[in-house]
């Protein structure tokens, strides 16, 4: 059984998207800094996985998965790559460095939103262990009374979506690692 918003949960969910809106209007400003545009996306982050656990079947119609690998990661992978690959960047190993460790937070992001997705919408799946196994968090939710519960389709979707994502953020990082266990390798063998 679906069950729809109330009026105010609606109103709610409208307000975040049109906050949403101008937090990626902020990623985008090149007034400013790298520090103010980081914290813009990381308030996009939370703000997207809170719609998407509040009300799945409202964020997927607004394609709020879409906007979040978008904006929130892959425009940001782009830059990052082609400021790596710039051999004339003075900066380049650096970059190198930020686009590893934001891959890590990406695959991180996703991980953990996909752990609460499973355990919030109740969505067993085989590849998956539990959160309560690991010792991390309880399976249980407490709080869900402010959340509209979906089709099975949508959270079979959006758990697909977080996969699809993980997946994506490996052959980015590739390049990375095979230069990392080049490195390593020639160090360990003393060749250099």
């Amino acid at each position: 059984m679906l069950i729809r918003p109330s009026l105010f949960l609606t109103d709610v969910l409208f307000f975040l998207s049109r906050q949403a809106e101008v937090l990626k209007a902020d990623m985008t400003d090149s007034k400013l800094g790298p520090a103010e545009v980081w914290t813009s996306r990381q308030a996009l982050q939370d703000l997207y996985q809170k719609m998407l656990v509040t009300d799945l079947e409202y964020a997927l119609d607004k394609k709020v998965e879409q906007d979040l690998w978008n904006h929130a990661f892959k425009n940001q992978i782009t830059t990052l790559q082609g400021q790596a690959k710039n051999r004339a960047n003075p900066n380049r190993s650096e970059v190198q460095a930020n686009l590893s460790l934001f891959l890590e937070a990406a695959s991180g992001f996703y991980t953990q939103l996909l752990q609460e997705l499973c355990t919030v919408f109740n969505v067993d799946l085989p590849c998956r262990v539990k959160s309560s196994q690991l010792g991390i968090i309880s399976n249980k939710q407490t709080h869900t009374s402010a959340i509209v519960k979906p089709q099975s389709s949508s959270c079979s979707y959006i758990c697909q979506h977080c996969l699809v994502h993980l997946g994506d953020i490996v052959p980015y990082n590739s390049p990375l690692l095979v230069g990392q266990l080049q490195v390593t390798s020639i160090v360990r063998s003393g060749s250099w």
